[in-house]
């Protein structure tokens, strides 16, 4: 599990108006909320191969009238120092995910696309993919 303030895409998830930010524990802990369910958001990064993080990139970047058709049977695995790196954050219940896409460019992973923000149906097919 991520620190949810140390993504690069923390910036985004912030302004997104159904997420609340709150600070507790003296602002040591920050918690993001998915606001219409109440639900906390996770957030994890994943280091991908080139293959997979390219089948993402085609999947997270096409037009699709259905991500679940769109995404099928396909789940990532997990590589040691990937070639691209997934930052998800995601709702507990599903109902929310929000993915950037990065790729190990000149020393650094740099965003390969916007970030991506999934709610309903096409969020728990994206969140399943992950």
């Amino acid at each position: 599990m991520a620190n949810i303030k140390s993504l690069q895409m923390w910036n985004t998830i912030c302004s997104d108006a159904h997420v609340s930010v709150s600070k507790s524990l003296f602002g040591l802990r920050t918690t993001a909320t998915y606001t219409p369910t109440n639900s906390v958001i996770e957030a994890r990064t994943i280091e991908l191969s080139r293959e997979d993080g390219e089948h993402i990139k085609h999947i997270l970047t096409g037009s699709h009238k259905n991500m679940a058709e769109a995404i099928g049977d396909f789940r990532p695995k997990a590589a040691t120092y990937g070639n691209y790196m997934a930052e998800v954050c995601a709702s507990r219940d599903g109902a929310f995910v929000a993915v950037l896409l990065l790729q190990f460019l000149q020393l650094s992973y740099e965003a390969v696309t916007d970030v991506l923000i999934f709610e309903g149906d096409d969020a728990r097919a994206v969140k399943q993919m992950f």
